[in-house]
């Protein structure tokens, strides 16, 4: 079997990319790339149907390590454990599922990554930008979010930015299936919250 003709490390790539955004589009402006982690993960049922990417942020609301809720009798406290790489703090991990994310358009890869970026709280604290209501994470309409999204993307290519950072969202899931290409990238699970404090309220 020939070996693979090149290896693209989807971390790195990522990473670049998100720089390249948040430079070019003042609503991503606020957006410190350092905070941010790309993984990757690998997806296995077949198909475009399910999750492309997922962003976990490491924080409560307010960038707070910890959170108090209420469960029962019960007081519980909750920790969130700090992720660090390269010797800098993380505050978002930002996972793609391979090889659903290659199965999409260039231009779904893209709104997939501005839509995840989206989500970075506007003091990019750790937390994730809320909405008014109960569905914080989208607000009201999911279909208002998305149209932001594609504002958001439509101008960026209307820059005509460099093709670099863009490159490997051309990627198909062909040339991965017939190891024309290999893909690295970084795998991390994860962080969870634990229990730190329980008592009767």
């Amino acid at each position: 079997m020939n070996a693979p003709s090149a290896t693209i490390d989807f971390s790195a790539e990522l990473d670049a990319l998100s720089r390249d955004l948040c430079r070019q589009i003042p609503e991503l402006a606020h957006i410190d790339p350092d905070r941010l982690l790309f993984s990757i993960a690998r997806s296995r049922a077949k198909g475009t149907h399910g999750t492309y990417a997922r962003i976990a942020p490491l924080r409560f609301a307010g960038g707070s390590r910890e959170h108090t809720r209420r469960r029962g009798p019960w007081r519980e406290t909750f920790r969130l454990p700090v992720l660090q790489h390269e010797q800098r703090e993380i505050y978002y991990l930002i996972t793609i599922f391979i090889p659903r994310f290659l199965r999409l358009s260039f231009e779904q890869k893209l709104s997939t990554i501005v839509h995840e970026l989206y989500h970075i709280s506007e003091t990019c604290d750790g937390d994730i930008r809320r909405f008014p209501g109960r569905n914080f994470a989208h607000g009201s309409s999911r279909a208002a979010y998305d149209r932001i999204i594609k504002q958001l993307v439509d101008r960026y290519l209307a820059s005509n930015p460099p093709e670099a950072p863009l490159d490997f969202l051309h990627l198909e899931e062909i040339r991965w299936n017939q190891q024309q290409i290999r893909i690295s990238g970084i795998t991390t699970p994860i962080p969870r919250a634990h229990l730190v404090a329980r008592s009767r309220s």
